[in-house]
């Protein structure tokens, strides 16, 4: 246990710093695709609703009903089948979200620009709701650990004596050095610009009637996080984002192909109102 229940200044200025850059950059991405690349805002929130409903919601509950049934040891248990179970589900409810959304909104788009409004607001609203909150009731316990210490947080909570595993929980909040948290951001912009290059190969397939790319989509997402789920058992936190990188890049090339191609071939649909 630490010696003071004390959460640095410059830790918590880290905390609020990262928790305001999930919400301010995928904005200013969505507004430099609606000015650059004639995207539409309503694709923006369009993907501000799918992720939540396909992943937390429908995959949240695939997942919980999985991993707390009868086959929730026997998958946790085994590293390799946890890292497909769990990139297949991602793959898998992700892409048929963003698959429904284009389908549902082709006769609204007007050109791939809508894609990456999209895919802003997917990974926007995911960064939001992730590293975003977690910062933000990082901050709030940091807060109380520092007025009051656990009384604090036991105020703040309000469930009474912290037991001996909720305590555990509140060590690496005060021991963590303030430039670890920066990794959330690096990770959140890591993970919209994977967003934005599905997004677009997505579109592809529905804009052009090609429909090899949205189960490669489905394929790659999967890849990406069970890679990301094998490389935290083995690696550093650095090590576990240089690899989710290396994704990020082949992906946005990939993507910025695809993205010529919709160009060229002249595959906008006409503006609608």
């Amino acid at each position: 246990m630490p010696e003071s229940w004390n959460v640095s200044f410059a830790a918590m200025a880290v905390m609020a710093l990262v928790g305001l850059f999930t919400v301010v950059f995928p904005l200013g991405l969505a507004l430099v695709f609606w000015r650059r690349c004639g995207g539409r805002w309503r694709f923006f929130l369009l993907g501000c609703v799918v992720f939540p409903l396909f992943a937390m919601t429908l995959e949240g509950s695939v997942n919980r009903a999985v991993l707390y049934g009868p086959m929730g040891d026997a998958v946790t248990g085994n590293l390799a089948l946890y890292a497909l179970f769990g990139g297949a589900m991602a793959g898998i409810f992700e892409e048929t979200g963003r698959l429904a959304a284009f389908s549902l909104a082709r006769r609204w788009s007007r050109g791939p620009g809508d894609a990456l409004l999209y895919g802003a607001g997917h990974g926007g609203i995911e960064a939001a709701l992730l590293a975003g909150s977690m910062m933000l009731n990082n901050l709030l316990v940091a807060l109380a650990l520092n007025q009051d210490g656990l009384a604090g947080v036991e105020a703040l909570m309000g469930t009474g004596p912290l037991s001996d595993a909720q305590i555990a929980t509140l060590v690496p909040l005060v021991t963590t050095p303030a430039w670890m948290y920066l990794w959330s951001g690096f990770e959140r912009v890591v993970a919209i610009a994977i967003h934005l290059s599905l997004s677009v190969l997505v579109y592809r397939g529905v804009r052009t009637g090609e429909r090899h790319w949205f189960p490669l989509a489905v394929l790659l997402h999967a890849g990406v996080d069970a890679c990301a789920i094998v490389t935290s058992a083995f690696l550093p936190i650095a090590g576990v984002e240089l690899v989710a990188l290396l994704w990020a890049v082949g992906l946005v090339l990939l993507a910025r192909r695809s993205y010529r191609a919709l160009a060229v071939q002249g595959a906008e649909a006409p503006e609608n109102p």
